[in-house]
């Protein structure tokens, strides 16, 4: 559920839903990513430390101050965050601030989402300068960076840094005339860029459904639903 949706005393009913919805649809383990950075980060740790075998969250946070920020991002990593999202709504992607706080996240080991509507322009190219800066760096696009910018990030998976998130995307890519991407993408790239993801609980059947309409073997299909995404967060991959 969205923060909007969810308060601390819903929170252990919201969190069993979550996860029973899980277990019904076989996933081990989820990513809570929140786009508040006021009371989510909170909310989403309180949430892991329910299920802390199953879930994990990520933080959000303004990059301004600078020092402000580093500060915030080595409190939430310490309480347990694994991933910093830089959502596109909470900063310039020209500010040095945004760039200092990728290469805080990226020096503490973490995993960087990008989260943007539609992936263009200096969103775009934060990204690309984010991932030529710090190679040892692991990036994801979140939502593939959108259905209409899709084809714009693709150049950018040659890189063995970046990463697309499928939530939302992958849902309305498979049935438009830009699948053909898609499909290049499966062929030429492979399966090894791809993490699967959700918006909400409520889109997991829709999610692997739009998976099986790709030609996936069972070695592409492991790696999108559960190889990747323990290599982008590095945590070790146990079979």
């Amino acid at each position: 559920m969205t923060v909007n949706e969810v308060d601390h005393k819903s929170l252990a009913s919201q969190v069993d839903i979550l996860v029973d919805r899980m277990n019904a649809f076989g996933i081990e383990k989820a990513i809570l990513a929140p786009n508040n950075p006021f009371g989510g980060n909170e909310l989403y740790l309180k949430a892991t430390e329910i299920y802390p075998d199953r879930l994990y969250s990520a933080c959000t946070l303004y990059p301004r101050p600078i020092e402000d920020g580093r500060k915030a991002l080595k409190k939430f990593i310490d309480a347990g965050c694994v991933s910093l999202v830089m959502d596109e709504a909470l900063f310039h992607p020209g500010d040095p601030a945004a760039d200092a706080l990728v290469g805080a996240a990226v020096d503490e080991d973490i995993a960087v989402y990008f989260r943007s509507r539609e992936l263009r322009g200096d969103m775009l190219g934060f990204v690309d300068r984010s991932s030529l800066i710090h190679p040892e760096g692991r990036f994801v696009i979140l939502h593939m960076g959108g259905l209409f910018s899709f084809p714009n990030v693709i150049p950018l998976l040659a890189r063995q840094n970046i990463w697309l998130e499928t939530s939302y995307t992958l849902i309305r890519l498979v049935e438009s005339p830009l699948r053909v991407y898609l499909d290049a993408l499966v062929q030429d790239v492979g399966a090894r860029k791809l993490v699967f993801g959700s918006g909400h609980h409520t889109d997991y059947a829709h999610q692997q459904a739009s998976l099986n309409m790709i030609d996936l073997n069972y070695e592409q299909m492991r790696l999108i639903t559960k190889e990747n995404a323990y290599f982008v967060l590095g945590v070790g991959f146990t079979g």
